[in-house]
């Protein structure tokens, strides 16, 4: 590479240390490893003569659903780094950070029931992208800045504009240069290797791995290029030229497994189809993408008829939604099997029980169970765990069936359900405590939005909602709790389901978002309105509202009408002369 780049990126980390300014790094790739040797080197030069310059902070987002094997190599790389740092005394941490439980991608699309990110589905470009990294990593910021109390905080990428032409646009539009600091919505951002070819990012590799260039990644700099060169079909030139058609042959990309904004994952298939060995533990998650995109436009099959939102006049919106239960319930039996595989798989390869991934772990499940019980539908509490018990319990095993591609097409137009009254028809009492189910005792609450005739289980609140792990908290309540209390008859048939969500919250396993409870406590007593219409009369409340709602006209027509008599009965103004 052209040595003069290499100094002058290590030159812009040195000022950037010897201004005071605290330096974070995401790792996730080739691109941005070169980014974190060259801060490195750029902090060693600072603490030469100023030894309070840093520290350099490098994180990489655990979006659990990225390539397994890239993400590991990369957790490899935090480790070498702290090495690093301890062994020439400097001040390098490095840490992993995650989305919210509720934004994890199995509890987006299992428990959410969100659908697959597609350019169709997509509104807002790449979405997945601001819920799984963007935000963990603007929240990160701001932990940092408060450890520091400071606001010179700056986020070094490896952006580079040859990568695309999107990725050069977007460089240009957030005013990004290589070597000057500048405010976009991530806060103070830097493009240290805006300008660099790929055959830069592999030339500087290349001297690291032939031990011309001292380097938190010497140990690592061979395994980055096996990996690299594996998915692109095994062949890695490190000199691949400037041109675009040339520069493709390193440039292989990972990222997201069951990302469907881009047609095919090639590099994940050629690691695959290159190494078995090393790669084909990963095969489950090309079948996942395919049997997720195959039907996602299979809406009979995949979606819900019911809206989540309370419109105008307290009708529900009906039509082709989000993920049904019912297919919901079906991914969870994949995935889970896909789990319990990849954990029999470890054992026998390796003599003693772990993973190499998990796609779902109990506080996933219990979101995923959270989510399902306020949506309303399940014939039974704790469909969640009981499936859950089924794959890891029983030894039920539920593999992905083959599907062939749905095509969209053009749906009906939306109908309205008027929910009004059936709440007080079926007595739905949401989150009040009754104690009707002989479940939940103990002290009440009452929240003033709710007024004070309403007693509320106990909760507890945070910044998000959460689900409590400390003390084998959650596994207990998965693997012990509710089994026997399912032995004892508390969760049989009559139990209705949102009945978990109260024991959740009695037991502090579950925390509630600040501010959430009123809009909960209205959807859990919607549905318990669902769940009652499905129990009352036999069929599936989404058979019975569909056939009880009415057309957008009437819809518009009925609020037409009562807005007219609610201006009727309104009092005459008074003028005050």
């Amino acid at each position: 590479m052209q040595l003069s780049k290499l100094n002058r990126t290590v030159d812009t980390f040195t000022n950037l240390f010897s201004n005071n300014w605290v330096v974070t790094v995401g790792l996730s790739g080739k691109d941005s490893i070169c980014v974190a040797h060259c801060a490195v080197e750029g902090l060693k030069q600072a603490i030469k003569e100023n030894p309070m310059a840093g520290p350099l902070y490098i994180v990489t987002t655990n979006t659990t659903i990225d390539n397994f094997e890239l993400h590991n190599f990369i957790l490899d790389v935090h480790d070498a780094a702290t090495r690093f740092g301890r062994e020439h005394g400097l001040p390098i941490y490095t840490k992993e950070i995650t989305p919210s439980l509720s934004n994890l991608p199995m509890v987006e699309y299992l428990g959410r029931g969100k659908l697959l990110r597609t350019p169709m589905t997509s509104n807002n470009g790449r979405d997945c992208t601001i819920d799984w990294k963007i935000e963990p990593m603007k929240r990160f910021l701001r932990e940092v800045k408060a450890t520091h109390q400071t606001e010179k905080v700056v986020s070094a990428s490896g952006t580079r504009s040859q990568e695309s032409v999107i990725r050069a646009a977007n460089i240009e539009k957030r005013g990004e240069t290589a070597d000057s600091v500048v405010r976009t919505d991530m806060g103070f951002t830097i493009a240290p290797i805006k300008d660099w070819s790929l055959t830069d990012v592999w030339s500087l590799a290349n001297a690291i791995e032939q031990d011309d260039i001292e380097s938190i990644i010497e140990d690592h700099a061979k395994g980055l290029r096996k990996h690299y060169a594996a998915g692109n079909s095994g062949t890695c030139d490190l000199f691949a030229g400037t041109n675009k058609q040339t520069d493709k042959a390193c440039g292989a990309r990972f990222g997201c497994m069951l990302c469907a904004m881009v047609e095919n994952d090639k590099s994940l298939q050629a690691q695959i189809d290159t190494s078995q060995e090393t790669y084909g533990y990963m095969a489950p998650m090309v079948k996942l993408r395919e049997f997720m995109v195959n039907t996602l436009y299979d809406y009979q099959y995949s979606r819900s008829m019911m809206g989540r939102e309370l419109k105008a006049g307290g009708f529900v919106k009906v039509g082709y939604n989000q993920y049904s239960l019912a297919y919901r319930q079906d991914l969870l039996r994949y995935v889970l099997t896909i789990d319990a595989l990849e954990e029999e798989a470890f054992y026998d390869r390796y003599g003693y029980e772990a993973h190499r991934f998990q796609l779902i772990g109990y506080k996933e499940l219990l979101m995923i169970q959270y989510h399902w019980a306020r949506e309303g539908g399940e014939q039974l509490a704790g469909e969640a765990i009981r499936i859950w018990h089924e794959v890891h319990t029983d030894g039920l095993r539920y593999p992905i069936p083959n599907t062939q591609y749905a095509e969209p097409a053009k749906l009906p137009e939306y109908r309205y359900f008027d929910i009004n009254g059936y709440v007080s028809l079926h007595e739905c009492t949401g989150l009040h405590e009754d104690d009707r189910h002989s479940v939940v005792t103990g002290r009440l609450h009452r929240v003033a939005k709710l007024g004070t005739e309403i007693d509320l289980v106990p909760f507890e609140e945070a910044n998000s909602a959460e689900i409590r792990s400390e003390c084998g908290m959650a596994m207990s309540f998965v693997e012990e709790w509710f089994p026997d209390s399912l032995n004892m008859g508390h969760w049989g048939k009559g139990k209705c389901p949102t009945t978990i969500i109260k024991a959740m919250l009695e037991c502090g396993l579950l925390k509630l978002r600040k501010g959430s409870i009123p809009r909960l406590h209205a959807e859990t007593q919607r549905a318990q309105v669902y769940n009652a219409l499905s129990t009352t009369y036999g069929k599936s409340f989404e058979h019975i509202c569909t056939g009880a709602s009415i057309s957008k006209e009437e819809y518009t027509a009925h609020l037409l009408l009562a807005s007219q008599k609610q201006t009727k009965t309104q009092p005459q103004a008074v003028m005050d002369f």
